[in-house]
């Protein structure tokens, strides 16, 4: 009997040491807890991406490089991971240019290789929407960052507009989150027609900075006209419940804290590059 009880005596302590260490190991899980956004557009190397890439909630990747096993592997540990998705341009390098460059409108400004393209054809509208958002919805990601709804801005016209409501009807279907990168006049048209709900989030470029040369990464602090309106737009579109991120182009630390001081207190996320290519 002794020695039973020796051993109920020992298997209890043994269990209290467990659920002690279990304990302890606790803050150690807190501390390696993701948070915050960042922005990998242009990174190509999973590795460079992944270890670039680690601590943050919540990232923006191009999708097209990366197969559906690397993005499960970016998405680990309850993380979202969102596929650059140009709906409004089209790219000289992609490799469906050729496919689609007779519906380019006109060169976009400081990107030469880049062209506004004509959303009300329904021949892009069928390729974002059916073919290409499919694919990168297949390999499960969690949301689109869509760039260049702008070209509702360039080229204002109802028959614009329609044509990439129609995308995003397309976009809805596979149950992700679509966050519309800038774009906002646009979004601004979304909202007083009441079709907020076919987009999650706005992510808005240089609220509080500003691109003064776009060769060699010259950055300033924005206009006040600019970032009053911005800062206005913004609260206009959180009061919609929709997800709001910031994308700042600075290296001026002072300028940084502000940034990060103003999205504390509204609650929205940042992500702060010292260059465009977001490094």
């Amino acid at each position: 009997m002794k020695s039973k009880n020796r051993i109920i005596i020992f298997v209890i302590i043994l269990m209290i040491f467990n659920s002690i260490s279990g304990l302890a190991a606790a803050p150690s899980n807190a501390a390696t807890k993701l948070k915050g956004y960042g922005v990998y557009i242009g990174r190509d190397n999973f590795k460079k991406l992944k270890k670039e890439s680690a601590g943050k909630k919540t990232i923006v990747i191009e999708g097209q490089s990366f197969n559906k096993k690397q993005i499960k592997s970016l998405k680990k540990n309850g993380r979202k991971v969102y596929s650059y998705l140009n709906v409004g341009a089209l790219e000289e390098y992609r490799s469906y240019y050729d496919d689609y460059k007779d519906l380019c409108l006109s060169v976009y400004e400081n990107w030469t290789d880049e062209s506004w393209v004509d959303v009300t054809s329904e021949k892009w509208q069928t390729f974002i929407g059916d073919k290409l958002a499919k694919k990168l919805a297949a390999k499960g990601i969690s949301g689109l960052f869509l760039d260049n709804c702008d070209v509702y801005y360039h080229y204002h016209t109802d028959e614009v507009y329609e044509g990439l409501i129609t995308i995003l009807e397309k976009l809805k279907k596979y149950g992700i989150d679509i966050i519309i990168n800038g774009g906002d006049v646009f979004v601004s048209r979304l909202i007083k027609d009441g079709k907020w709900s076919l987009i999650t989030g706005v992510n808005q470029e240089s609220v509080f900075s500003r691109i003064i040369n776009y060769d060699n990464d010259t950055f300033g602090t924005q206009k006040k006209d600019e970032k009053k309106y911005y800062t206005s737009y913004l609260k206009k579109v959180a009061a919609k419940k929709l997800k709001v991120f910031l994308l700042e182009y600075t290296k001026n630390e002072s300028l940084k804290k502000k940034i990060k001081k103003y999205c504390k207190k509204h609650g929205y996320k940042y992500y702060i590059s010292g260059s465009l290519a977001l490094k």
